[in-house]
């Protein structure tokens, strides 16, 4: 019997309306591709199938063609046209909250270019430790007050741009429940010289922090459950 993965599959304005759902996790063969998703949504909820030509599909906040292989935890959109009647790929913004696994070789590749000379790339992972009694850590959840947590990042990333002769920022946090090993949150500059580069890189973070309601719960092997700086 083969594997199967879970991806979670998110739907938009009327496309949401036409298959009475907004957000479902969705079961797939391992090895799928993003057509076989796409056959599978259709075959379940026919009008999708009538409506193709005006969707369009993203992978991990990425516009994706149906060639695109799937992993488990993915999270995949589907989008109709736009308020302005066109389905063009928006430019993502530097600061981001997503779901999805940090994919920190993507992010890397967004802020190349030919003038660039350094890259400075931070990378927070869950660890593993155990809390006075002995509690081994199985897994974080984060959670975040989301419209004043994007708010108070760009103005971070543009502070810190500013600041500097960068090339490019990325600031990226992760939410929802994860376990030991996962990225939580990434923070990439580019620049045409590694100081620079690096000293931005520390500050994101530092700053990022100290002020963005970002909030982090720790999940013990016993079922328990600690916020960190509980009230």
């Amino acid at each position: 019997m083969s594997e199967s993965v879970e991806v979670r599959v998110l739907l938009f304005g009327a496309a949401a309306d036409v298959v009475g759902w907004s957000e479902k996790t969705w079961p797939l063969p391992s090895g799928a591709l993003l057509a076989d998703l796409i056959a599978a949504l259709e075959s379940a909820h026919p009008r999708l199938a009538e409506a193709r030509g005006k969707l369009v599909f993203a992978v991990n906040e990425r516009y994706a063609g149906p060639a695109t292989p799937l992993a488990p935890g993915d999270e995949i959109a589907v989008i109709p046209p736009v308020s302005g009647g066109q389905t063009a790929p928006p430019v993502l913004p530097p600061a981001r909250l997503t779901r999805a696994r940090i994919d920190v070789e993507r992010l890397a590749r967004e802020i190349a270019a030919t003038q660039v000379g350094a890259v400075a790339t931070f990378v927070g992972l869950v660890r593993e430790e155990q809390d006075a009694s002995g509690r081994a850590l199985i897994a974080l959840e984060y959670s975040a007050y989301e419209p004043m947590a994007l708010v108070e990042m760009g103005a971070i990333v543009e502070a810190v741009t500013s600041a500097r002769p960068l090339h490019a920022v990325r600031l990226v946090h992760r939410l929802g429940r994860l376990a030991i090993g996962e990225a939580s949150v990434a923070a990439l500059v580019s620049s045409p010289h590694r100081a620079d580069a690096f000293d931005a890189c520390r500050e994101l973070i530092e700053r990022l922090k100290q002020s963005v309601p970002i909030f982090k719960k720790e999940i013990w092997a016993d079922g328990g459950a600690t916020w960190v700086n509980a009230i």
